[in-house]
């Protein structure tokens, strides 16, 4: 095994002609790319063209791990999947934590790239001694957890896997990958793999082999020593993960009236003391679970002991997962919201476009677009959450109205009509985040810019939700927006965990970076990294200013009650935020990536 990831390799398996191959990676790709998201990115533009369906062949699936994966580094266990998304059919990352990227880390690869499309149910296993692409029929309509199951028994209990469910395998279009029990949720990437009949990747490293130098070991015992000081802080946000798991927000935004309600008409929610972290804690808690080589373990390992979802088990729920299936659908039920959380795992779907698909379907129910004979006898009201638990597994499956429900809120709307696509709560074809673009008008400048979609991941929520800086005002938002943007992505090249933006000062990642690596680079070139990657990925899906708009709700219904009553966003204002936004990124007013920047960037 090739400890030293700068000499590690790409491996390549094509499901179509069974062929299997190996490349180094070019010198240049460490300085420009880094690995994760960088060289997932690279490859996809390269290799996939802007007419590719994402559910053809011709896509490209590719797993990459970055050079502080597997290291005693906290906070770095992430792996991440980049490929064109069924939901937007724009560039897609998602990560996934656990263990999969620390064993991937113990082989020769640094990126598994997966191309062309078997005739059959297959998996991929990959180990120090060979590459094998081998039959999965008897896997095929499994659960993720039960194909784990069958494949460690075949092969090593050690192997970490991801695999897909029958999700995945129906092609439903917000469909994940599942590794352990924690997901690639976002953007389809399951029904990517679904499309290339890939049941699972298995991942079976050898031993660590060298230690690793003096000087990155320093490095680490810096970042452990301001993670443990954070860890050590009453009311950090790490510690109360640490205490609570990620829902440990939701009380205090249900109080400032942003916590979206009833597909996003309401920022506060009746029910929030039913579906807190403290009533999680009291009644479903059993266990801490935590990433390689992490000390916050925010994970939490739940268990329904009695009435209706007695028996359910499941490693969650996370925050965006209590708001989407809870809050969102008007759903006070804990209990309920933990047993959708583990189908959503065990079929293999996002929870967070499935809870906003889910809500979407209950306001078009009580506005008489689709009735019981759509629905098949199901009453879908808000709060209902027999109604929401069954409606997830008919998506699931794409039984009668989960089938059309199955292609996202987008799809969904322009095919009822009647006016659905304005309360359709998607940006770019992905389904909303956890978050109030009325309430925060940096949400409302990240959703709309962002390249995935209504996405979270790299927003300033943290510097609005604590008033660091005023949620409600919008000049400087666009410039900000940028900017986390551009530090967020640079991490991800690592792959780090999005939390540790949180908590590490700039400067540890560059330093955690050279010492592992022998690199040198500076905090502006560890940034200018992400800022490359961000304008690639815009330039593979081809989005400008007529995609960077939010749903008509955000618009013309304000906030109903509440901290917040009246909240709206001023769509003259969002204009011109969006004018800051171009500016700062030295795009042009639509929106796109000019000469003069591709040149800056080396593009």
């Amino acid at each position: 095994m090739e400890r030293n990831y700068l000499d590690k390799k790409i491996l390549r398996v094509d499901l179509s002609s069974k062929k299997v191959r190996t490349q180094s990676v070019p010198r240049d790709w460490f300085e420009k790319y880094i690995g994760g998201i960088g060289f997932g990115v690279k490859i996809l533009s390269d290799e996939v063209g802007p007419s590719v369906d994402p559910l053809s062949p011709k896509n490209k699936l590719i797993f990459s791990i970055g050079p502080l994966t597997g290291t005693l580094a906290p906070m770095f266990a992430q792996t991440c999947v980049v490929t064109k998304s069924p939901l937007t059919n724009g560039a897609l990352n998602t990560y996934a934590g656990g263990f999969f990227g620390a064993e991937m880390s113990r082989t020769d690869y640094s990126a598994i790239v997966i191309e062309g499309a078997a005739e059959k149910p297959c998996y991929v296993k990959v180990s120090d001694e060979e590459v094998e692409i081998r039959d999965a029929g008897a896997l095929w309509g499994m659960s993720t957890i039960h194909a784990q199951e069958a494949i460690r028994k075949d092969i090593d209990k050690g192997a970490q896997i991801a695999c897909i469910g029958p999700a995945g395998e129906k092609l439903v279009r917000f469909s994940s990958i599942i590794a352990g029990r924690r997901a690639f949720g976002r953007g389809g990437a399951g029904a990517v793999m679904g499309s290339k009949k890939l049941k699972a990747v298995v991942i079976k490293g050898g031993d660590r082999g060298a230690k690793e130098s003096e000087e990155f070991m320093k490095a680490v015992e810096e970042a452990r020593k301001i993670l443990n000081e954070a860890l050590a802080t009453p009311w950090h946000l790490i510690r109360l993960f640490h205490q609570y798991g990620t829902g440990a927000g939701l009380p205090m935004l249900n109080e400032k009236g942003m916590l979206s309600t009833r597909n996003h008409r309401e920022g506060v929610f009746e029910g929030a003391d039913n579906i807190s972290p403290e009533y999680f804690g009291k009644n479903l808690f059993v266990k801490n679970v935590a990433c390689f080589a992490c000390p916050v373990a925010c994970g939490r390992f739940a268990v329904v002991k009695s009435g209706p979802y007695a028996g359910t088990e499941t490693e969650g729920p996370e925050y965006e997962t209590m708001y989407a299936l809870g809050s969102n659908c008007g759903v006070s039920s804990a209990e309920a919201i933990a047993r959708a959380d583990q189908l959503c795992d065990e079929y293999g779907i996002d929870t967070l476009s499935t809870g906003v698909t889910v809500s979407f379907a209950m306001e078009c129910y009580e506005r008489g677009i689709i009735n019981k004979q759509d629905t098949g006898g199901l009453e879908l009201k808000f709060g209902d959450h027999l109604a929401m638990v069954k409606l997830v597994e008919m998506i699931a499956k794409r039984e009668g109205i989960g089938d059309p429900l199955a292609e996202g809120t987008r799809r969904a709307a322009e095919k009822l009509g009647k006016g659905s696509n304005a309360f359709a709560m998607q940006v770019k074809g992905m389904e909303f985040a956890a978050w109030m673009p009325e309430a925060m008008k940096g949400i409302a400048c990240t959703f709309a810019t962002s390249n995935r979609g209504a996405c979270h991941k790299r927003a300033i929520i943290g510097d609005e939700f604590s008033g660091k800086v005023d949620p409600l005002a919008y000049e400087g938002k666009g410039k900000l927006t940028k900017e986390i943007q551009d530090k967020v992505n640079a991490i991800f090249t690592l792959v780090g965990c999005r939390f540790s933006e949180f908590v590490y000062p700039l400067g540890v990642f560059p330093k955690l970076l050279n010492a592992a690596t022998g690199m040198n680079f500076s905090d502006g070139e560890f940034l200018k990294v992400g800022e490359r990657i961000w304008n690639m990925e815009r330039i593979f899906s081809g989005f400008s200013r007529r995609d960077d708009l939010l749903p008509e709700r955000c618009y013309t219904h304000p906030i109903p009650s509440g901290p917040l009553a009246g909240q709206l966003v001023d769509r003259e204002k969002f204009e011109r935020m969006l004018d800051e936004y171009y500016e700062a990124r030295g795009w042009s007013k639509e929106g796109k990536p000019t000469e003069a920047k591709l040149k800056e960037l080396g593009i």
